[in-house]
Parts: C-alpha cells; structure tokens; sequence
C-alpha cells in the first residue's frame, strides 16, 4: 500500500509540474507576443509538451490567463467563508498575509508583465472572480454602513479592487511587501472609514 501511495504521490507531482510549466509558459508567451498572438500550440513548444496535453490541463488560452486570477480570488473566498463572524478588513488583512506566503514572486511579475502587455485581460470574469465578488460584498457593505443600492457601494468596492490590484501588482513583488503591508491596510481603513463617516452625516 505504501508503494503504491508513493507512486500516486510521485504521478500527481509530475502532473503539477507539468500544468505549472504550462501555465508560465503561456503567461510568458501573452506577455512578450500579446495574448491574441500567441496560440496553443506556440504554448505547447514552449513548455515542450503536445498541444493536446496543454489542452487536457487548461481548456483554452483563457483558463491559463485567468488561472493564477482565479487561485487567488479562491483563496479570498475561502477566508470569507471561513470566517463569518469576521469583519471585511480583518479577512482582508488575513488572506493578503497568506498570499505573501503562498504566490511566487516570479509567478507574480508573470502575472503583471501579462496584464501590462495585455490590458483588456483584466477585464475578463471568471466563476471564481464572480464569487469572491459575492462572498466579500456584503461585508465590504456592512464594513462601511452604506444602505443597499446606495451609488457609493459600487464606489468604494471599486476603489478597494483597484487598491488590492495595485498591492499585486506594485507592492507582493517588492523585498520589503512585508513592511508595506501595514501601511496598506491603513489606506484600505481609511478608504472605508471615510464611507462609513459619509453614511452617518
């Protein structure tokens, strides 16, 4: 039994490897090449496998640009939901500390060299996007005391995305993120803070 455990361990390491293979090598290609121009089978002879192979992985171009996306909005949601008690900024501040430990920082410059080269990227959804969006917004609401269908609701969920987007993208690749993330969970306080002092005028 311990033979064959090893072995399943051992094939599914192998299979790991070879979908993270793919997946930065497509990420590398949408970078230097532009999404549109880069086609499955210039993925598969960069990360030296059959197309079929990329295919059996990840569907379509679109599974591998969002995958790294949608692993982290997850992982968002399943501190959410792990926490129901727990106030919007405190879970914030939970998931983005284990972020710092759980992405690589060459997965992450990946990521945003992809975004830089392909802007209209960050505009498409996924499943998973759409259900952290779920999950988080009725906390970001009860956080800042905005009655439902308020305009500043669909104000201030855009400002929080647009921060945590830059804190990816400008400051989980830096060598001292650690010492950076206080401070931006100060500007995220003071962001729903100023909502929340709004609704009580």
């Amino acid at each position: 039994m311990t033979g064959q455990t090893t072995s399943t361990s051992h094939r599914e390491r192998s299979k790991a490897r070879r979908r993270e293979a793919i997946r930065r090598a497509g990420m590398r290609l949408f970078a230097e090449r532009g999404y549109d121009g880069t086609t499955i089978a210039d993925i598969a002879a960069a990360a030296d496998v059959a197309p079929r192979t990329v295919s059996l992985y990840f569907p379509s171009k679109h599974d591998i640009a969002l995958s790294v996306p949608d692993e982290i909005a997850s992982r968002l949601t399943a501190v959410f939901r792990s926490r129901p008690g727990a106030g919007f900024l405190d879970c914030v501040d939970t998931w983005l500390r284990g972020e710092a430990e759980a992405l690589d920082p060459e997965l992450l410059a990946l990521l945003t060299a992809m975004y830089d080269a392909n802007p209209a990227l960050k505009a498409h959804g996924s499943s998973q996007i759409e259900e952290s969006v779920r999950v988080t917004g009725p906390a970001l609401a009860a956080a800042t005391g905005l009655p439902a269908g308020h305009p500043l609701n669909a104000v201030v969920g855009a400002a929080v995305g647009a921060a945590l987007s830059q804190y990816f993208a400008a400051v989980l690749c830096q060598e001292n993120a650690a010492a950076l993330h206080a401070p931006f969970m100060d500007c995220l306080r003071a962001l729903v803070d100023a909502a929340r002092h709004r609704t009580s005028r």
